[in-house]
């Protein structure tokens, strides 16, 4: 029998690495993604192209970019990383009694208003799936992504470069509402805070939360306070709509957040009062890496999450207030009887 030539083989772990560093474009970031030191990186790809004969990684201006080899082989490990998956999900079947253990990251919002219900319905047509759920934020879920340790994850496309280099599949919107303390008056026929409150109840108005996403969000939401709370403080700077949530039901100030992070499926969490706002909806996506798409655990959670987002009816909220009407931060286009808009996309 021949020998054949093993000059240009590697090890998967190797491509494991390659396919992090490639994504990432950081020594640093794959060696947090894989949990692995930066110098075992180093050694492992350095190994590989001693294996393969060439280099697949190089630096310019000191950012990391790929040779036209390591492009090469960048789209062909995708399907067979993905080739693999399928495989130990199988193998699961068979050995393990098991049909599959899912990683999946997500918002605290998302993870208990569609996470949680998706996965009980996948268990009831499948008992023996398994979930390990993490609630993360947006750049953390992205790099346990790309770095393999998460299968999926459930994230608001808010969240900067959500979708950058995974497939995004549109799952629910919901409203931006504006909450604020029980004990203020009525606000839906108010068409000006200066002359239609009391003075304690235009101090509590001006007093916001806001957040430190260090997205687009973040900048988004303070435009918003500008055009509808000019002269306004940030007396909280908060990483969660739960946080800000508390300071207003603590009666501190008031906060627009998305009425997800409000409720826990039909049940309002915090004792607030909620007024519908009129802007357009935050769109609530899952994350997945292109090479495990078509795995039917994948498949499974994208249904249950899609069964989950319809069996949510919208929580009663109050009107638009006429002074969000006065001075044009609402929309008609985007306000409504409807709690959510319809997903776009595939």
């Amino acid at each position: 029998m021949d020998s054949k030539d093993t000059s240009h083989q590697f090890t998967l772990r190797q491509l494991q690495i390659f396919w992090a560093v490639a994504q990432s474009r950081s020594l640093t970031r794959a060696a947090k993604q894989l949990d692995v030191r930066q110098p075992s990186i180093s050694q492992q790809l350095s190994r590989m192209e001693h294996m393969i004969g060439g280099k697949l990684i190089r630096y310019v201006n000191n950012e990391l970019r790929l040779t036209p080899a390591g492009e090469f082989l960048l789209a062909e490990a995708g399907g067979i990383l993905e080739a693999v998956d399928r495989a130990s999900a199988g193998l699961g079947e068979y050995f393990e009694g098991v049909r599959s253990q899912l990683t999946v990251g997500a918002l605290p919002s998302l993870a208990r208003n569609l996470v949680a219900p998706a996965f009980a319905r996948m268990r009831r047509d499948h008992p023996g799936y398994l979930l390990d759920l993490a609630e993360v934020t947006p750049r953390e879920a992205r790099e346990q992504l790309n770095g393999r340790l998460f299968d999926a994850a459930v994230m608001s496309d808010y969240s900067e470069g959500t979708g950058q280099g995974l497939r995004t599949v549109p799952i629910i919107g919901d409203r931006q509402l504006l909450a604020v303390p029980r004990d203020l008056p009525d606000l839906t026929d108010v068409t000006s805070l200066a002359q239609g409150l009391s003075e304690d109840a235009r101090a509590t108005m001006s007093r916001t939360a806001r957040y430190a996403f260090g997205s687009e969000h973040t900048a988004r939401v303070t435009a918003w306070y500008d055009r509808l709370l000019p002269g306004s403080e940030a007396t909280l700077r908060c990483r969660t709509f739960e946080s800000a949530l508390a300071f207003v039901e603590e009666g501190q100030g008031v906060a627009i957040v998305p009425e997800l992070s409000v409720r826990q499926g039909a049940r309002l969490l915090f004792d607030v009062t909620l007024y519908d706002l009129g802007l357009p909806v935050r769109q609530t996506v899952l994350l997945t890496p292109f090479q495990t798409a078509r795995l039917p655990s994948i498949a499974a959670l994208e249904a249950a999450l899609k069964e989950a987002a319809s069996g949510l009816e919208a929580l009663e909220t109050r009107p638009i207030p006429a002074f969000v009407r006065n001075c044009g931060l609402s929309s008609a286009d985007h306000s409504g009887s409807k709690l959510y808009a319809a997903p776009t996309g595939p």
